[in-house]
């Protein structure tokens, strides 16, 4: 009995997913003393809001951020929704749980940024997001010309000012190498990229691309402690609603995830399920969920509609429809 006691509290090799909890984007919060919107904006007219807006997140325990038991993992094996994973599955080998912390601290800062970006982008309003080349995909075409951190200044002649700008010129070369000028160490180069196709058709170089923008606006997001990129999403929708007179809301109970590039496209999260049930249970009437997540949402709740949800346009016109009148795909 003592063996089966001592073996109750070794930890397993597991990670558990839980409904974690809900934070209204349109709310007030308290930073040391002083109360700010979460989702402040500087630079522009914003606009009184209503209803709620809330992002949802996830509770993960076990390695390497924390330790799972036996008994964790059992009881969390019967419940009706469980999110059991070996963490071997989600984590290369030797990550510690001070890499997890920093990876999940700075996917929430890039979406963040890109919240903001793909809500500029859908308010025409002009910015910067300036381009710098990170890494190259295997046999790149790139890769002996270009280094990390070279910034992509023009690529035949257009000055480049976004990520779907420098993909939409290199099409327009339609397979012929582009001359592009970039900026390394302080000093302008001008180089010929050779430029290959893809399986899907498109051209590419073979880059891969880390960015940095420039907004005509100052938002500063006050949310602590949640780390990751699914909030990208909601913070897009906030954005809209803190800098637009009609209300997105329109005093509804609106929840919902998932990561969002600059253009708008909503892209899959992690723990579909758990968030559904975590914005249900603080009573949420709508719940916005990545058309690519909708297939692992096996139960919807009573007074719940999921929407799929493949970009930011279309969800701003599931919520701008009249009550009972979006048909719009639903996940159930």
């Amino acid at each position: 009995m003592v063996v089966v006691f001592i073996a109750l509290f070794i930890p397993t090799p597991y990670t558990i997913q839980k409904p974690g909890p809900t934070f209204d984007t349109l709310e007030e919060v308290e930073v040391e003393g002083a109360s700010f919107d979460m989702v402040e904006i500087e630079g522009a007219p914003t606009y009184p809001t209503d209803g709620r807006l809330d992002l949802t997140t996830i509770s993960v325990s076990g390695p390497p951020t924390s330790s799972s038991f036996i008994l964790d993992v059992l009881y969390h094996a019967v419940q009706p929704y469980p999110a059991i994973t070996p963490a071997e599955l989600l984590y290369p080998p030797e990550t510690t749980r001070e890499e997890v912390r920093s990876q999940n601290a700075q996917a929430m800062a890039d979406s963040q940024s890109w919240a903001v970006a793909a809500a500029l982008e859908h308010l025409d309003i002009e910015y910067q997001q300036r381009l710098f080349a990170l890494d190259f995909t295997e046999g790149s075409p790139a890769a002996d010309i270009l280094e990390p951190d070279d910034e992509i200044l023009s690529v035949n002649g257009t000055d480049i000012t976004g990520h779907a700008q420098l993909v939409n010129t290199i099409q327009e070369a339609n397979g012929e190498p582009v001359e592009m000028r970039i900026r390394r160490d302080g000093d302008e180069q001008t180089f010929t990229i050779p430029v290959t196709q893809g399986e899907e058709g498109t051209y590419q170089i073979g880059v891969y691309l880390d960015s940095e923008f420039e907004f005509p606006l100052d938002v500063e997001i006050h949310l602590e402690d949640v780390g990751g990129p699914s909030a990208g999403l909601i913070f897009a929708l906030a954005v809209i609603d803190r800098m637009t007179e009609e209300s997105v809301t329109e005093g509804r109970h609106i929840a919902g995830t998932g990561t969002i590039d600059p253009d708008g496209t909503v892209g899959p999260i992690g723990g579909i399920q758990q968030k559904v049930m975590a914005a249900a249970d603080e009573g949420a009437t709508i719940f916005l969920a990545p058309e690519l997540n909708c297939q692992e949402i096996t139960h919807v709740p009573a007074n719940m509609t999921v929407y799929s949800v493949d970009t930011l346009d279309t969800a701003l016109e599931i919520l701008d429809a009249p009550t009972g009148e979006a048909n719009y795909a639903t996940c159930s």
